[in-house]
């Protein structure tokens, strides 16, 4: 897992997010909430489970939509298996790695 992500996620969860935008970035040249946004549709993208990840369309109306539904992604376990003993997470992280690598070549084979 990436340690940017893990970032991220702890930063979300503290309602933080807007400490991840580059500091020379302008502040006139972006507006807080459609940043915050981003990151979070990002998240989601993160998920667990394959099957909580939105498709690329999804995410697609997720970025144009204007009236924003909230979103409330759930945070990778990834994240909490660094802190946790190997043995206990290697056979549930082994056949969920499986299962996405599956649904990856599923989804570029179209």
């Amino acid at each position: 897992s990436s340690p940017m992500v893990a970032q991220a996620w702890r930063l979300y969860e503290s309602d933080n997010l807007m400490a991840l935008v580059d500091e020379s970035l302008d502040p006139e040249e972006y507006k807080p909430e459609e940043v915050k946004r981003i990151m979070e549709i990002a998240l989601l993208c993160t998920q667990s489970t394959v099957a909580a990840r939105p498709m690329m369309s999804e995410v697609i109306v997720l970025l144009l939509m204007r009236n924003d539904p909230e979103l409330q992604p759930t945070r990778p376990t990834f994240i909490d298996a660094t802190s946790r003993v190997r043995g206990e997470t290697s056979s549930s992280s082994s056949s969920s790695a499986s299962k996405a690598t599956i649904s990856v070549s599923q989804f570029s084979a179209r």
